[in-house]
C-alpha cells in the first residue's frame, strides 16, 4: 500500500501528521477513557517496543528500561 502524506489545513492551523489516536478537537468535546502507552523511535525508520529485529543495523537504539509499559488501564466506564 502506498499512503500518501496527510496535510489538513482548517482556517489558521495546519495539521501535517495524525499518529497513534491523535485526535483533533473542534468545539467542546470530552474524550473519555482512552489510554495510549508505547515508546518511539523517531529517526529513519520505527521501531516500537522490545525485541524488535533490525534487518541492516546502521543506526543505535538506546533502550534504558527494562520493560515499556509496566501501568495498567483502569476504566471508570
Amino acid at each position: 500500500m502506498i499512503f500518501a502524506p496527510t496535510e489538513i489545513n482548517l482556517l489558521g492551523y495546519k495539521i501535517n501528521v495524525f499518529d497513534h489516536a491523535s485526535v483533533m478537537n473542534i468545539g467542546a468535546n470530552q474524550i473519555t477513557d482512552q489510554f495510549i502507552s508505547y515508546k518511539r523511535n523517531q529517526a529513519f525508520g520505527e521501531q516500537n517496543g522490545d525485541i524488535v529485529p533490525i534487518i541492516i543495523p546502521i543506526s543505535y537504539i538506546f533502550d534504558s528500561d527494562l520493560n515499556d509499559s509496566i501501568i495498567t488501564k483502569n476504566s471508570i466506564i
